[in-house]
C-alpha cells in the first residue's frame, strides 16, 4: 500500500490524515506536498491514525516540516500515532523533538 494524504483546511491550520506507508518511495512523491503545507499554514496537524509504517527517509521529512514550522513560528503536532509508527519515533530520539496532542 502506497500513501495517501488528505488535507482539511482550518484557514491558518491544516491537518494532512496520513493513511498508508510513508516509506521511500512515499516519501519522494510527498517531499513537496509536506513543502507545500508548510509554507501555506501556521500550523500544521499531521494524523497519523492510518499510517502503518515510517521509514528513515519519512522521519527525514518530518524534521524538515518540523524545522519549517518552526523557522516560521508555526506547529507541527502529530495525533493518533500508533504503537509502531511511536516505537520507531522513540528509537530514533524523534519522540523528544516532536509534538504530539
Amino acid at each position: 500500500m502506497s500513501l495517501n494524504i488528505d488535507l482539511i483546511n482550518r484557514g491558518s491550520q491544516g491537518e494532512l490524515v496520513l493513511t498508508g506507508r510513508l516509506d521511500t518511495n512515499a516519501a519522494m512523491e510527498a517531499e513537496p506536498v509536506f513543502e507545500q503545507m508548510t509554507q501555506r499554514f501556521d500550523d500544521l496537524i499531521l494524523d497519523m491514525k492510518e499510517l502503518d509504517y515510517i521509514s528513515s527517509a519519512g522521519l527525514r521529512i518530518l524534521k524538515k516540516a518540523y524545522m519549517a514550522m518552526r523557522r516560521k513560528d508555526g506547529s507541527l503536532k502529530l495525533k493518533n500515532v500508533n504503537k509502531l509508527v511511536m516505537e520507531v519515533f522513540e528509537v530514533t530520539g524523534f519522540a523528544g523533538l516532536l509534538q504530539f496532542i
